[in-house]
């Protein structure tokens, strides 16, 4: 099993809120991180893997602080080295929107464009302004009625992008169903 089939086993735990020991799964992204320390999508799934077990998931309340410490270092280190990685910022843009104080940000309360998770994605499109992909997820980060637009032609026209975010795993997954609902989520916030 090559280490995204083991991170998609990881990864296929969650949302169950099972009684499971995530201690052995921590371990092993600390390993991947170690052997895969420029690889830009081991990050990105240990980001959201880590984050996910944070938010989501039933552990040891010892844990937390030792996980947290972990989530902000691959935080930290993975900005310092891919800030200019398209790919890591379209999706470390999108996840930074939740519980920002997990990876030591305090942005809830500044105005969306002045927050890091905004200029991610911003940034991201303005890196590929053809990317119909990179550019949803900013205009979507706006309430802009435009993504709705951007998230029908994505689904209808761009399989390609589909398929994509499919081999992302759980960072993909996630962004699939913000895509999909994309309508609902600006028609409740308007």
């Amino acid at each position: 099993m090559n280490w995204k089939e083991q991170v998609s086993e990881i990864e296929s735990h969650f949302g169950f809120h099972e009684q499971r020991d995530w201690t052995p799964d921590i371990e092993f992204i600390r390993n991947l991180v170690d052997k895969y320390p420029n690889n830009v999508e081991v990050y990105i799934r240990a980001i959201y893997a880590i984050h996910n077990i944070l938010l989501e998931e039933n552990y040891p309340d010892e844990k937390i602080d030792e996980w947290t410490a972990l989530l902000q270092k691959y935080f930290n280190e993975s900005y310092h080295k891919f800030s200019e990685n398209a790919e890591y910022l379209f999706f470390v843009g999108k996840i930074l929107y939740i519980a920002e104080w997990y990876f030591g940000l305090d942005d809830d309360l500044k105005p969306i464009k002045k927050r890091l998770a905004f200029k991610m994605q911003k940034k991201a499109s303005d890196k590929e302004p053809d990317n119909i992909l990179y550019e949803w997820a900013y205009r979507f980060s706006l309430w802009d009625k435009t993504a709705v637009y951007l998230a029908n032609q994505i689904i209808e026209h761009h399989k390609e992008k589909i398929d994509w975010l499919k081999s992302k795993g759980f960072p993909g997954q996630y962004t699939l169903d913000g895509l999909q609902m994309t309508k609902k989520i600006i028609e409740i916030r308007k």
